[in-house]
């Protein structure tokens, strides 16, 4: 079974990072001073997080060919330029054309280039971009293989074409996932590491994971990324094989308290899922199979859903399904908690350190975690079913 990464580990992610770079508050000045060719541009957009971890936006006006800005920030950081002219509308599959990613540092730096050209402008005294170039250099052989798989999938209307073009891309992101976490383990000082390992939480394995943080030197350590790094990793081990799976208690579909603890004495399948999440849906039926297999001899299951906020879809979803027969709740998430950078300990996925939908946790009866499946860095349903057969066949 496929499984489909959730959006929400980066809006989470990125709100630890937000959270992070407020602690650190360290206000250091950068200036970037820009020298154009070609074409005529008047003005340039640039975005990025400051020293507060506030994600600024400027607009900067282009005066003989030349523009400076100045900012502060904590530490070296991803930031986005677009150039363009007074009052014009960029078409969206025109974007990557006007559009330079790169890395800030807080120093002086100087980009020339032709604005209509971004892949050839360049940028001098970062020394992170410079890491940054490096890894999309050892990458752009796969991604060039990539892309003309990449354009069939984005003309590709059929959904299930589109499955079956997807399935295409998985050896080229294995590709890049072990180029890039090669680059993660050969630049333990790199802010580029401790930077873009958040984009890998849900595909690399907790060991491998700890690994790059490990790697770190002392400086990196202190960075926003490293620090939010440690924080993922303690969460997925909360919910991983060996721990005391944590208590929770929340209202489940028909309105009735349901705690977790309650649950002691029985073998219990916590199921991550989402009414929209399509392969969750797909293994609901086998889902079924193994509640009505093994629910008499002392399993239980309790889908936690990633439907807070389309509660109606979510009981619909219950309902077309038939997986009414086990127990339901929402898993908490709380969107404006997350926006004034407050921890929500009501959110059952962030106790699990859940990345990744479907996922499903075992836990045994005397309440600790044995089983952890997600198809992709855990054990798979196969496994899952091994491990069941194993428990009520002895």
């Amino acid at each position: 079974m496929k499984v489909l990464k959730v959006i929400y580990t980066m809006t989470a992610l990125l709100i630890v990072q937000q959270v992070v770079a407020q602690q650190a508050n360290q206000h250091k000045p950068f200036t970037l001073a820009g020298t154009l060719s070609g074409a005529k541009i008047d003005s340039v957009l640039f975005s990025y997080s400051d020293a507060d971890g506030k994600y600024c936006h400027l607009s900067v006006p282009v005066m003989n060919r030349q523009f400076k800005l100045s900012g502060t920030i904590a530490q070296p950081t991803q930031a986005v330029i677009i150039f363009k002219n007074t009052g014009e509308i960029i078409p969206r599959d025109k974007m990557e054309d006007r559009r330079l990613v790169f890395y800030v540092e807080p120093t002086k730096m100087h980009l020339t280039g032709d604005a209509l050209k971004v892949k050839e402008i360049r940028l001098s005294g970062s020394k992170t971009q410079a890491e940054f170039e490096e890894l999309n250099n050892s990458l752009a052989g796969v991604n060039a293989e990539r892309q003309p798989v990449v354009d069939e999938l984005m003309k590709e209307k059929d959904h299930e074409k589109q499955a079956e073009i997807r399935e295409k891309l998985e050896p080229f992101n294995n590709r890049i996932k072990k180029i890039t976490y090669q680059f993660f383990l050969t630049h333990p000082d790199s802010y580029v590491t401790s930077d873009r390992i958040k984009y890998y939480v849900s595909s690399l394995k907790p060991d491998s994971l700890k690994r790059v943080y490990d790697n770190f030197n002392t400086e990196l350590k202190q960075s926003i990324g490293a620090k939010e790094l440690a924080q993922e990793i303690k969460k997925i081990a909360a919910g991983s094989p060996g721990s005391v799976a944590a208590n929770f208690a929340t209202t489940d579909i028909n309105g009735n308290p349901l705690s977790l603890a309650d649950y002691k004495g029985k073998y219990v399948i916590l199921d991550f899922w989402a009414s929209w999440c399509v392969p969750c849906r797909k293994g609901n039926p086998h889902m079924i199979a193994l509640y009505q297999k093994y629910h008499e001899k002392g399993l239980d299951i309790i889908g936690v859903s990633d439907d807070d906020n389309k509660p109606q879809a979510w009981r619909d979803a219950v309902a077309k399904d038939n997986i009414g027969i086990w127990h339901h709740v929402l898993r908490g998430l709380n969107m404006d908690m997350i926006m004034k950078h407050l921890s929500n300990p009501k959110d059952v996925n962030e106790k699990f350190g859940i990345h990744t939908l479907p996922t499903k946790i075992l836990i045994d009866p005397s309440g600790k975690i044995v089983g952890r499946f997600d198809d992709t860095v855990s054990g798979t349903d196969e496994d899952m079913d091994k491990m069941l057969a194993g428990i009520f066949t002895n």
